[in-house]
């Protein structure tokens, strides 16, 4: 495959060979003699002319002469005199030559020496910064065109072939959607109406959620041009180049209307103006306020609707959210029971599946799994059969897949001590325990003490779909999570760290109990907001906070009381049933993998008391 030559390194070695050539290229033609030897030759007549120019004498003989040039001789009709006295243009040097009939020629010093001196570095040293330049862009034509629109076109030539069929679930999503693909395919009918196209539409979810995939099969099913750009490629060094490839974008998208704009991960353009602690950025600010006044300014038979996404629509700027630029918001929320078997059977096409693979169990055993987690999950499952070099996916590979996304990768060489390894089996024993036991606590799928990933042990629990979460359930999943430790004090004969992870758990829901939910003693009917979620720099830490001092006592005492409560119970529970936590503990300890099943077998064998109401300890009054 030829290379291509860049024509500046073509440029640039043009002018170094004239350099060189004029530098050292007179040597080749002409003698170099002393000045002592000059003024003999001058002095016997055999000097027929010479040329006087700044630095050196060019001379010609009045015949071919043998001269002494360094160690040798050698015959020429031309001669150079190089290092030169100060006074060389004395008048009496001027009048030896007369005397001696030599010609004199006098010429201007050649500026073409001096211009390489000064220019040769000031090349290089552009070309050098023209080339970083040109790689940091992308190529020579991306350097006029620094301003230009980065969005990918996919039209004619290149069309998206997406539709909703390729997409699983969200049936109230693709329905609403489904009207824009109506706006940009018969315009005319809205127009003749009198109603005004949407401009925007705002796709709003968690990451993975399928907000890109919905929106190439909007593109896909309207078969118009798709222009598709991430925000962050408006952002550059220099103060305006966003805003100037917004409207670029904007402007190719009108030459090519009926068209849709995609703009993806819009809050990283799309913050809250001002809200940052000393300051915006103003090239950020300054693109916003173009995508704000493009928006704004659409005709209303423009036909080019815009299209983002984002899973932070809580620090998107009040202006972009306002009827006239995102006039729609259509969440995307993680996909139900039904939704996930059809994403899983989406992912499973073209792949060699066994006769036992249950896609009703693993739907139910992927609760708050999005649609690229299902993905990963089948693609797992995939590689963990060729591992084994097997024929077929089996559900043993999509356990093994599913247990290596939930709970980490097996530490094979990280050896406990047979103190730390009944520690650890009495603590997960308490988990799985108080979770069988208390009736409203998810129910135990695997106990294991192998560690995995930060974990030395995992009770991994077999969740229920849930829309809401009731009070009962949330006291129970207190308890069950604090039954670790409580094991630990009433087996084990002392505490250790491993329920440091459990206490973070623990508290961080009793405080949204209190805060969020009005499930404390004191505060029945307030909600004071935990602050749980990420921390939006200029708001979250500039808040004053918003109540007494006395009410802060009150709210640190119910989370406590919560707490406290949780933990007794959970100390009863397994006091009641510690023939259960002693069988399931001797059995981890051999077996190091204990199933949810055996669990409940455990349970009946040992003829458990009935479970403890969740209203047994109650607070008194």
């Amino acid at each position: 495959m030829p290379t291509r030559i860049n024509p500046w390194s073509l440029v640039l070695v043009v002018i170094l060979a004239y350099w060189l050539f004029t530098l050292f290229g007179s040597s080749n033609t002409r003698s170099n003699i002393s000045y002592t030897d000059f003024l003999t030759y001058v002095e016997q007549g055999k000097v027929a002319r010479v040329i006087l120019q700044e630095g050196r004498i060019n001379g010609f003989f009045k015949a071919p002469e043998r001269v002494r040039v360094g160690n040798s001789t050698e015959t020429t009709d031309r001669f150079t005199v190089i290092a030169l006295p100060s006074g060389y243009t004395d008048p009496q040097f001027t009048q030896l030559l007369r005397q001696n009939g030599v010609v004199i020629e006098n010429r201007p010093p050649s500026i073409w020496p001096q211009l390489l001196y000064t220019l040769v570095p000031i090349l290089v040293l552009i070309g050098f910064w023209w080339f970083f330049f040109m790689r940091a862009q992308g190529g020579a034509g991306q350097v006029m065109q620094f301003g230009q629109s980065r969005a990918r076109l996919y039209g004619k030539e290149k069309r998206v072939n997406t539709t909703f069929k390729d997409v699983a679930g969200h049936t109230e999503a693709k329905r609403e959607l489904m009207e824009v693909v109506d706006f940009l395919k018969n315009p005319q009918k809205y127009i003749a109406i009198g109603a005004e196209i949407p401009k925007g539409v705002l796709l709003v979810g968690p990451p993975g959620t399928g907000k890109t995939l919905l929106t190439r099969a909007v593109a896909g099913e309207a078969g118009v041009p798709f222009f598709s750009v991430s925000a962050s490629e408006f952002m550059e060094m220099f103060v305006g180049v966003g805003a100037s490839r917004v409207r670029t974008l904007f402007e190719e998208a009108r030459r090519n209307a009926p068209a849709i704009i995609f703009i993806d991960e819009l809050d990283s353009i799309g913050r809250k103006r001002g809200a940052g602690i000393g300051g915006g950025h103003d090239e950020r600010e300054q693109t916003l306020n173009q995508i704000l006044s493009e928006m704004d300014g659409f005709e209303k038979d423009s036909s080019v609707i815009v299209l983002a996404a984002t899973n932070r629509p809580d620090i998107l700027d009040p202006a972009l959210l306002r009827p006239g630029r995102f006039d729609r918001q259509v969440v995307i929320g993680l996909p139900t029971l039904e939704e996930r078997k059809e994403i899983l059977q989406v992912h499973m096409r073209g792949k060699k599946f066994g006769p036992d693979v249950d896609i009703e169990a693993l739907a139910r055993l992927t609760p708050q799994f999005s649609g690229a987690d299902l993905k990963n999950l089948v693609n797992e499952a995939a590689l963990q059969a060729a591992r084994e070099n097997a024929s077929e996916i089996t559900q043993a590979h999509f356990q093994a897949a599913l247990d290596k996304i939930m709970l980490g990768l097996e530490r094979g060489t990280l050896k406990l001590s047979e103190q730390e390894k009944r520690a650890v089996a009495y603590h997960e024993a308490g988990h799985a325990i108080a979770g069988e036991v208390l009736p409203y606590a998810d129910k135990t799928e695997k106990v294991s003490i192998v560690p995995r990933g930060m974990a030395l042990g995992v009770r991994w629990s077999r969740p229920e779909e849930r829309i809401l979460m009731s009070k009962e359930h949330l006291e129970d999943s207190l308890a069950m999570t604090l039954a670790g430790r409580a094991a630990e004090e009433l087996f084990v004969g002392t505490i250790t760290t491993g329920a440091a992870g459990d206490f973070k758990q623990a508290t961080a829901l009793a405080k949204q109990m209190v805060l969020d939910w009005g499930m404390g003693d004191h505060f029945k009917n307030v909600a004071w907001g935990s602050n749980t979620g990420p921390i939006f720099l200029g708001e979250e830490i500039a808040k004053k906070q918003d109540h007494s001092e006395e009410t802060s006592r009150l709210i640190d005492a119910d989370i406590r009381a919560i707490l406290d409560r949780a933990y007794e119970r959970a100390k009863e529970v397994l006091a009641a049933h510690a023939e259960a936590v002693h069988k399931l503990a001797a059995e981890l300890l051999e077996r190091e993998v204990v199933q949810g099943e055996r669990v409940r077998e455990i349970l009946a064998q040992t003829q458990a008391p009935e479970a403890i109401a969740p209203t047994a300890l109650q607070p008194e009054g």
